[in-house]
């Protein structure tokens, strides 16, 4: 009995010594370490408290502070989070807050800024830091502050980078049928002036959608109902077309006075949409589409206008495709159905008593 009760203490011995090594171990940057240290050389940061914890729970824990080679204190180990320097400024989180140290270790700006991302990349760069205010309650917007806590850009944007050769990439959210909003990016100077549109990306997933690939596109599988006329969609001569999941409106001359809309195109100003159009009878007409059978489609490069506001590549939330040389517009651009006065709501397959849903579309 006595043996195993020593060969119990010694194990215990050993495993207490590991785990004070691993306070001031340095890690190599794996997440499955009990404890993290970034050596600084002079100093080192190093969370104190998270045994067992893992790195993702750095913002939920306390337990980060700085300390010298020798294990003095330099910054009492009660933050969230705390990055290295970058331009004479470290970012630190507190409970959910984001400020700064000095060079020597002391706050200079208070922790105010919003904090919602790991892991945590807010830093000084040529002079500015991106930061954000707002709460998980309401709507987080960035601007930008300088090394003493000036605000120097106005917090307006939905997201932004930080600066490189005195440019930064912002963004902006607009809203989209079904779904929250969707970003788009542009470009800024250090006065906060544009120096690039705000313009969508178009990608699905890592794959960006190249300006001239050719596009999968099928014929949608549900009914298609236009100001209260309802259609089988296989049945009409510009069908309703489904890509990536999203459906398409055609910009047809009869398709678009079936909903009200005025269209015409000119080589120089592309498709052109007005409300208040006279309705069109009817639409009907052979497609010689089969459903679930990929056609080729393409993006359309050229200009759209609608009541008089013109808008090019990258101005819609999702890309207007060219199918059987009409133009398609996607029915989640919402800014574009509500210039033109269309009210868009999907019916489930139980709501109308059939085997397939229904687009709805009804001209206010």
């Amino acid at each position: 009995m006595k043996k195993c009760s020593f060969r119990i203490f010694g194990i215990l011995m050993v495993v207490m010594l590991l785990l004070q090594a691993f306070v001031f171990a340095y890690d190599d940057g794996s997440e499955d370490g009990m404890f993290r240290v970034i050596d600084l050389g002079d100093v080192q940061i190093a969370y104190t408290n998270r045994l067992g914890m893992g790195l993702r729970d750095s913002y939920m824990y306390r337990g980060c502070g700085v300390f010298d080679k020798d294990g003095k204190v330099i910054v009492e180990p009660i933050y969230n989070e705390i990055l290295p320097p970058s331009e004479g400024r470290a970012a630190f989180v507190l409970d959910g807050k984001i400020g700064f140290f000095d060079e020597n270790w002391n706050v200079v700006i208070e922790p105010k800024y919003f904090c919602n991302v790991y892991p945590l990349k807010i830093k000084f760069s040529e002079g500015l830091a991106a930061v954000g205010k707002g709460s998980f309650s309401e709507k987080v917007l960035w601007g930008y502050i300088d090394r003493d806590g000036n605000e120097v850009i106005d917090f307006i944007y939905d997201s932004a980078e930080n600066f490189e050769n005195g440019v930064a990439r912002v963004g902006l959210e607009e809203g989209v049928y079904n779904y929250n909003t969707k970003m788009k990016t542009g470009k800024i100077d250090k006065d906060g002036n544009v120096l690039e549109p705000f313009k969508f990306s178009y990608y699905w997933g890592n794959e960006y959608l190249w300006e001239n690939e050719t596009l999968d596109v099928l014929l949608s599988e549900n009914l298609v109902e236009l100001n209260g006329r309802r259609y089988e969609n296989a049945d009409l001569e510009y069908p309703f077309i489904n890509y990536h999941g999203y459906s398409y409106i055609p910009l047809s001359y009869y398709g678009c006075r079936m909903m009200g809309i005025n269209c015409d195109w000119t080589p120089d100003e592309g498709v052109m949409l007005s409300g208040g159009g006279e309705m069109a009878e009817d639409i009907v007409g052979k497609n010689g589409m089969k459903s679930g059978v990929y056609q080729k489609a393409k993006i359309y490069k050229g200009k759209l206008s609608v009541n008089g506001k013109v808008y090019e590549y990258g101005d819609t939330s999702y890309p207007l495709i060219t199918f059987r040389n009409v133009v398609y517009m996607p029915v989640l651009w919402q800014t574009g159905m509500e210039e033109l006065g269309i009210d868009y709501k999907f019916l489930r397959a139980d709501q109308i008593g059939g085997e397939d849903g229904c687009m709805v579309f009804q001209t206010k």
